[in-house]
C-alpha cells in the first residue's frame, strides 16, 4: 500500500493535470467562439459572390500551319487554346499541341 505522502503527491497531480485539461478545453472553445464570431461580423474571406446571374464567355482559337520541307514531305501542325472568363476576372487558358 503506498504511503500517505505518496497519495497525497499522486493526488495533487492529478489535480493539476485536471486543470490543465480544463484550461486548454475552455481556451479552444474561446477561440472557436472569437473565430465564428470575426466571421459572422466580417463575412467569409472567400472569393465575392454576387446575387445577380453571371454570363461566363467562351473563345476558341485554332490555328493550323503546314510546312513543307526539302524532300516535298509536308507536316501539319495543330494547337488550340480556350480562354474562358468570367465577371470576376478569373482567367482558364490551355494549349494543346
Amino acid at each position: 500500500m503506498p504511503s500517505a505522502l505518496a497519495q497525497e503527491k499522486l493526488a495533487a497531480r492529478a489535480r493539476r493535470i485536471r486543470q490543465l485539461r480544463r484550461r486548454i478545453v475552455a481556451s479552444l472553445l474561446a477561440t472557436f467562439v472569437l473565430a465564428w464570431g470575426v466571421v459572422a461580423f466580417n463575412g467569409s474571406m472567400g472569393a465575392e459572390t454576387t446575387t445577380a446571374a453571371s454570363t461566363a464567355t467562351t473563345t476558341s482559337e485554332t490555328t493550323t500551319s503546314s510546312s513543307t520541307d526539302a524532300t516535298g514531305s509536308s507536316s501539319g501542325d495543330t494547337t488550340s487554346s480556350d480562354t474562358s472568363s468570367s465577371d470576376d476576372g478569373s482567367t482558364l487558358s490551355t494549349s494543346q499541341s
